[in-house]
């Protein structure tokens, strides 16, 4: 604690003279007003909508094509569960939600997890992506199941301005990398693929993608556009340090989506149709046994909206409809239908009001549920904004629940169900934007796997409380040649104990506090870049030996970057990850890579 204390000083420190030493330079202009769409369906300005909402603009994404999802989020300070490397299934944590109480979409059209309802971000590329947008807290009452913890809205845009931009990267652990991106201005295409020997034994992986989007209707009154992604993965599994066995995993992902929209008057029209699939294969072994296993999981969706401007009122109605369906020798062939209608109403009571509303029903086989939404923006003034949200959300019993070899069929495991309050607010001036939130969340019901005979044989039921309370804090400020930014999360998660008859159960995994830390300055041609991450006080009941039971150790990690800018479209540069080459692991029993560097050459033609 004593070492988490003297960190969170030094970098505060830091932050110190990331504020005083351009002190002459000449103050930026004012923030643009960014538009963000995912948390309401509608663009707004991100200071009016309701509850947290970060972005990761262009720019950022930019910078480095060949990176994926989940290294970006990563480096943006984002909690990401991990095993280390490009060989490890990744995904994001938001808020102490689980992977699978997370949406993640493309194009606002939600992904498919399969049989576990996790979606593996480690593959996903960023090259073709223009936005990203994580939403915090439920958002059931527009998008459905499994929004309990937020959302994760990828956003590809790979038409625009005519342009052939590439980038090729080298570095650590025999890893390269590449992507070639062409934009017209009514079609795109996005190439890339990477491969690695990995940073422990058996961690090899490679990846290949392929990104395209026609624009096959565009004017001013409307739009019908085709987007397809196609990625492949093949991976070694290494062992853990408390298991002997090891494994193989092969990935092949496939997402085709149409989207149409016509605007006429104050009313508009967006219709999307979409097809996902998943073939996944894993080869797992071990001392003691040898498994093999095959899950091919397909996913056909629609979702049509209308939305209408009637005086103070913007109205947004839509239908949503999914059918999923898995071959799987873990859980048999299986299939599900999902139906939902949702309703919301953005009100602007006068010029300092806005009441936010929602409701959605969704009808999944033999499970109904009603998702609520609330909330209201206040505006003090032109630069401050408060508001106050309250919102609900569930989660489906995944396949594996429901049908896993290990149990008999279990029709009556209840969906989980989680509500949220929030108080936030939002303040900004010509250079500086501070955004904090202060949340109660609350989880029953929650699906846990149990061995209530003790004869090794596990099952789901329905019994787990989850109390968690949390605070978010992010900072930036703009000097013009220099950039900083500052985030703070914590979270403290508490699970309900049946004997105290009290939230006694330390569930707070990934730690409580999370200190991110990140600046930018440009010279000239030069451009350095730094950053750096604080975790502290983690748990993991799971693990009952050594001095402190269940405790994981606290981390500080350290990256910096040199760009230089050869001329007007080339440049060259240098990252180094961990630099202090700390020791320290996400998930335990999986080291993370010590320090890496990564070396990338880079232009447009």
């Amino acid at each position: 604690m004593k070492r988490f204390v003297r960190l969170f000083a030094n970098l505060l420190l830091l932050l110190l003279v990331f504020t005083v030493l351009p002190a002459g330079a000449t103050a930026a202009g004012p923030f643009d007003e960014e538009l963000v769409v995912t948390a309401t369906k509608i663009p707004q300005p991100i200071t009016e909508v309701p509850g947290l909402v970060q972005t990761i603009e262009a720019e950022t994404i930019a910078a480095d094509p060949n990176q994926s999802v989940t290294e970006l989020l990563l480096q943006e300070g984002f909690t990401v569960s991990t095993h280390g490397g490009d060989a490890s299934y990744a995904n994001i944590q938001l808020g102490g939600a689980a992977a699978e109480q997370t949406l993640i979409m493309v194009d606002g059209i939600p992904l498919y997890g399969g049989n576990m309802d996790q979606v593996d971000l480690s593959s996903f590329p960023v090259a073709g992506v223009e936005k990203i947008e994580v939403v915090h807290g439920p958002l059931s009452a527009l998008y459905g199941a499994n929004a309990l913890g937020g959302v994760v809205n990828i956003i590809p845009n790979l038409t625009g301005e005519p342009a052939e931009r590439f980038s090729l990267s080298g570095g650590s652990f025999g890893a390269g990398r590449g992507s070639l991106q062409i934009a017209r201005e009514r079609w795109g295409l996005a190439i890339g693929g990477a491969r690695t020997d990995g940073h422990r034994p058996h961690s090899a992986a490679e990846r290949y993608d392929l990104a395209a989007q026609i624009n096959l209707v565009q004017h001013e009154s409307g739009l019908i556009k085709f987007y397809g992604g196609y990625r492949v993965k093949n991976a070694e599994l290494p062992a853990s340090a408390y298991w002997p066995g090891y494994g193989n995993q092969e990935d092949e992902y496939l997402f085709l989506n149409l989207v149409g929209k016509r605007e006429y008057s104050n009313n508009s029209w967006t219709a999307k149709l979409s097809y996902q699939s998943w073939d996944n294969y894993y080869e797992g072994i071990s001392d003691y046994s040898q498994e093999q296993d095959r899950h091919l999981s397909t996913r056909w969706s629609s979702d049509l909206t209308f939305r209408q401007d009637h005086g103070t009122h913007r109205f947004l109605a839509g239908l949503a409809f999914n059918y999923d369906h898995i071959d799987s020798t873990k859980v048999g062939n299986r299939a599900r239908r999902a139906f939902g209608l949702y309703l919301q109403d953005l009100w602007d009571l006068n010029d300092a009001l806005l009441l936010h509303s929602g409701l959605r029903w969704d009808w999944l086989e033999q499970h109904r549920a009603l998702s609520p939404r609330v909330g209201l923006t206040w505006f003090p003034g032109d630069r401050l904004t408060f508001g106050l949200n309250y919102g609900t959300a569930f989660r489906v019993p995944t396949m594996n629940d429901l049908y896993s070899e290990w149990v008999e069929e279990n029709p009556e495991l209840k969906p989980e169900k989680g509500s949220r309050w929030e108080l936030i607010g939002h303040w900004q001036e010509a250079e500086w934007s501070v955004t904090a939130n202060l949340f109660l969340a609350q989880l029953k019901d929650g699906i846990v796997w149990l061995d209530p005979d003790g004869d090794w044989i596990y099952k789901p039921e329905n019994i787990k409380k989850i109390r968690t309370v949390g605070f978010n804090l992010n900072a930036r400020r703009d000097w013009g040649p220099i950039k900083t930014s500052l985030g703070y999360a914590f979270v403290n998660q508490k699970g309900w104990d049946d004997v105290a008859q009290a939230y006694t159960r330390d569930l707070n995994f990934f730690g409580q506090h999370r200190l991110y830390l990140k600046g930018q300055a440009t010279v000239g041609r030069v451009t350095l870049n730094t950053g750096c991450q604080v975790v502290g006080r983690r748990r993991d009941e799971r693990f009952t030996y050594g001095k402190e039971p269940g405790k994981m150790p606290d981390y500080f990690l350290l990256s910096a970057g040199l760009r230089y800018q050869l001329r007007t479209n080339y440049a060259i540069s240098l990252e180094v990850e961990n630099l202090t080459d700390t020791q320290y692991q996400i998930q335990e029993g999986y080291p993370m890579p010590g320090r890496n560097f990564k070396l990338t050459f880079s232009g447009s033609y």
